[in-house]
C-alpha cells in the first residue's frame, strides 16, 4: 500500500494537476493520432525516452524500498513510468491542437527498453545510462512564446538540449558519452516550406566524457538519481555537417 500510495500521490502532483490546468478540457473532441515524427529533429522524442528511462529507475528504487523483489520492482517501475507517459498521449488525442503521437509512444517504449538493458548489464562490468544537458540559446529570444522564457527554456528550447548515451566500465572512473542535439529549431511545421525548414535546421553529434558516479560516490542508487540523469560539463567534440569543432566546456 505504501508503494501504490506514493505512486498515486506522485501522479497527482506530476501529471494529473498539470494536465488539468494545461488542457482546455471544454474544447476536447474526438480522439485522433498526429504524426510528428519528422519535427524538431526528434529532440522531443529523446526527451520522452529520457523521462521514461529515469522514471522507471525512480519507481524501481521506490518499489525496492517498499519491499518488492528486484525482479518485481524492475517490472513495476517500468510499467508505472510507461503508463504515466502514455496518459499524456491519451489526453493529447482529444485535442486538435496536438493529437496523440505514435512516435511519442515509440520513444516512451525505447526509454523503457533502455532501462531494461541497463538493468540487464548489472551482471557484467559494463553500465549504460541516458543523460541530459542544457545551455540557453538565442533562439528562445527570437520566439519566447514557442521556446520558453527563463527556466521554461530548459523544457521548451530544443536548441539548447543535448541527450547523451553514456557507456561505463567498472574499472574506470569516467565513461564515453555520445550526444545528440540540434540547432535552428524554430517550428513552422506545416506552415513554412519544408525546404526552408530543412535548410535552417542542423543536427549535431557530440563525443565527450562523463563521470561514473555510482563508482565515484559509493552511495545507494536512489541518492544518485540527480547525478546520473544530468551530464556533467566536459570538453566535447561537436560534429555538425560538414564541420567538427572542439568545445572546451560543453553544457
Amino acid at each position: 500500500m505504501r508503494f501504490w500510495g506514493g505512486v498515486t500521490l506522485s501522479y497527482a502532483v506530476l501529471y494529473a494537476a498539470p494536465m488539468a490546468s494545461w488542457y482546455e478540457w471544454p474544447t476536447a473532441q474526438g480522439w485522433r493520432f498526429f504524426n510528428d515524427g519528422t519535427e524538431w529533429k526528434q529532440m522531443d522524442k529523446l526527451g520522452h525516452a529520457w523521462t521514461t528511462y529515469h522514471l522507471s529507475a525512480i519507481y524501481r528504487d521506490w518499489a525496492l524500498a517498499c519491499g518488492y523483489s528486484h525482479r518485481s520492482a524492475r517490472f513495476i517501475g517500468s510499467l508505472v513510468a510507461w503508463s504515466f507517459q502514455a496518459s499524456i498521449e491519451i489526453a493529447d488525442g482529444f485535442f486538435p491542437k496536438w493529437g496523440a503521437s505514435p512516435w511519442d509512444m515509440v520513444a516512451n517504449t525505447a526509454g523503457t527498453g533502455l532501462f531494461w538493458l541497463a538493468e540487464g548489464l548489472r551482471s557484467t562490468p559494463w553500465r549504460v545510462d541516458l543523460r541530459f544537458s542544457f545551455h540557453p540559446t538565442a533562439y528562445a529570444r527570437q520566439q519566447p512564446d514557442l521556446l520558453g522564457r527563463g527556466a521554461a527554456q530548459m523544457l521548451k528550447d530544443y536548441n539548447g538540449q543535448t541527450y547523451w548515451l553514456c557507456f561505463f566500465h567498472e574499472r574506470f572512473p569516467v565513461g564515453i558519452a555520445i550526444g545528440h542535439g540540434a540547432t535552428g529549431l524554430l517550428g513552422g511545421y506545416g506552415q513554412l516550406p519544408q525546404a526552408l525548414i530543412a535548410q535552417r535546421e542542423k543536427r549535431q553529434w557530440l563525443l565527450s566524457l562523463d563521470p561514473h558516479w555510482e563508482k565515484l560516490l559509493r552511495r545507494p542508487r536512489w541518492a544518485l538519481r540527480i547525478f546520473v540523469g544530468i551530464k556533467t560539463p566536459f570538453p566535447a567534440l561537436v560534429y555538425a555537417a560538414p564541420k567538427v569543432r572542439l568545445a572546451w566546456v560543453y553544457f
